[in-house]
This record gives C-alpha cells, sequence and structure tokens, in this order.
C-alpha cells in the first residue's frame, strides 16, 4: 500500500501543474495575437477614417445644394 506524504502530494501537484500549464499560450503566441489585433484596430480606424472623410463631403455637399437652393428660390 502506498504511504501518503507530503513528498507524494507535492510530486503529483507539480505534475498536475506542468500538465495544466503546458497547453497555455507563450510568450511568443501571445506576441503574435498583439500584432493581428494591433492590425485589426489600424485596418479599422482607416475605415471609420475613410467614413468620417464621406460624411464630411456629404455634409459639404448638403451645404451647397442648400445655399443654390436659397440663391435660386427654388426647392431641390
Amino acid at each position: 500500500m502506498t504511504e501518503l506524504t507530503k513528498e507524494f502530494f507535492e510530486r503529483t501537484l507539480d505534475q498536475k501543474l506542468k500538465d495544466a500549464v503546458a497547453p497555455l499560450a507563450t510568450k511568443l503566441d501571445v506576441r503574435e495575437g498583439v500584432e493581428e489585433l494591433a492590425r485589426m484596430v489600424a485596418d479599422g480606424f482607416e475605415d471609420v477614417q475613410r467614413r468620417l472623410d464621406v460624411q464630411q463631403l456629404i455634409q459639404a455637399h448638403a451645404l451647397k445644394f442648400q445655399k443654390l437652393e436659397e440663391a435660386l428660390h427654388i426647392k431641390l
């Protein structure tokens, strides 16, 4: 019969922890994930910037149409 000792529990716990931690992400995996996230954020920022540029252009055109309407006394 196996004697249950403190050393036995420590060895068993150490082995279980090693087995549990082994498949977790390494620093390289995390670094690659951060780089991918940074690319996604940059792409998203460019999309938002493009949309804002278009929105500003639409607002400028709307203002021009409003001035044309007022100058010509018409409603477009």
